[in-house]
């Protein structure tokens, strides 16, 4: 019997499992490759100890491509949040919580920009001093900071104290107890454990594309003069439906509020192309409600870009490090216009 099992669960997302190693890869994270999972109930519910969580990966391999036949490959965030949380590998007195770590593999640069990425995702802005520079008073600040620190077990930490990195190159590194890993040539990796090796190819072919785990039937968006319809109604672990969004119409523009993943799934389920967008309002960095934006800098213009200060600052952070590049980069991608915090914003007679 086979030490080593891989199992394809959808384009480009492989489950690697060595049981003996108490090792279990997600081999590729693109959008909503943890809905994946749990239709493959690769990710299942469970009680250890009387606690009710969950099964899943202990370690996700990262794609050397960050761009696949146009869509990001590395969405890690929501696999790393359903380990930490959803498994108990962070919560405080939990009998996941064990001292063992999420594990990344990859390339040094690939790790690092998804560490950076994950960490903006986790907390937003860190610190007082990022808050004040979005306009809010100290107070509003320090209130701000608290909440954030409730919420984080009383402390921001960097990724590499919650996450372990695994650098791969041409030599064979150990991932856990045994197990090792070699990068063959992009986007190939073989995994050797006890004399057994299996080759885990993350290369998407031409003519694929990443699936969505839900489908989509095909309706007609209403083009009123003022309408609103909801693309989604479901969150993060939803394997039925697409992350809670809604499409505006005003005048015969097109607006979004929010873009999670598989945003070109919905908008083409309603006969929506994506140059047809104007703008997007956008409520918050978190990756259901963030990471369409991958999606929409590929319009043929710069779309009109719609939040408070406070949160673009946050999200312009995160989106810089999913990318690699610089902050103020954002620009070149949506035209900003920042809103006014508590009072109605008018936006050429839309309020």
């Amino acid at each position: 019997m086979s030490k080593i099992t891989l199992t394809p669960v959808s384009s480009g997302i492989y489950w690697l499992e060595v049981a003996e190693a108490d090792l279990r890869v997600l081999c590729g994270c693109p959008a909503d490759s943890v809905k994946h999972l749990m239709k493959r109930g690769l990710i299942d519910s469970t009680e250890v100890g009387s606690v009710h969580c969950e099964t899943g990966p202990n370690a996700i391999l990262l794609s050397d491509r960050q761009i696949q036949n146009g869509s990001f490959a590395n969405l890690a965030e929501f696999p790393v949040l359903q380990m930490l949380y959803r498994q108990g590998m962070l919560l405080p007195g939990h009998p996941n919580n064990t001292g063992a770590k999420p594990i990344l593999i990859g390339r040094d640069e690939v790790v690092r920009a998804q560490m950076d990425y994950i960490y903006r995702g986790n907390y937003g802005l860190t610190s007082v001093e990022e808050i004040l520079e979005t306009g809010l008073s100290e107070e509003q600040a320090e209130e701000m900071m608290r909440l954030k620190l409730r919420f984080a077990f009383g402390t921001i930490h960097p990724t590499e104290d919650l996450l372990e990195a695994r650098i791969v190159g041409n030599a064979p590194v150990e991932v856990r107890n045994g197990v090792t890993v070699a990068r063959q040539r992009t986007n190939r990796y073989e995994f050797t454990y006890q004399g057994e090796q299996v080759l885990v190819d993350l290369n998407l072919p031409l003519n694929r594309h990443y699936e969505t785990p839900y489908d989509l039937g095909f309706h007609t968006l209403p083009r009123d003069y003022f309408s609103i319809v909801h693309t989604g109604e479901g969150d993060g672990w939803d394997i039925n439906r697409p992350c809670m969004a809604s499409i505006l119409v005003f005048q015969g523009r097109i607006y979004l509020i929010d873009a999670g993943p598989n945003i070109d799934h919905s908008l083409n389920a309603l006969g929506v192309d994506i140059n047809e967008v104007e703008g997007i309002f956008h409520t918050h960095a978190h990756d259901d409600h963030f990471s369409g934006l991958t999606t929409l800098i590929r319009t043929d213009h710069r779309l009109k870009y719609y939040s408070t200060r406070l949160v673009r600052e946050s999200v312009s952070k995160k989106l810089a490090a999913l990318m690699s590049v610089k902050e103020q980069d954002f620009e070149q991608y949506f035209e900003i216009h920042d809103l006014d915090l508590g009072i109605w914003n008018n936006i050429d007679g839309l309020e």
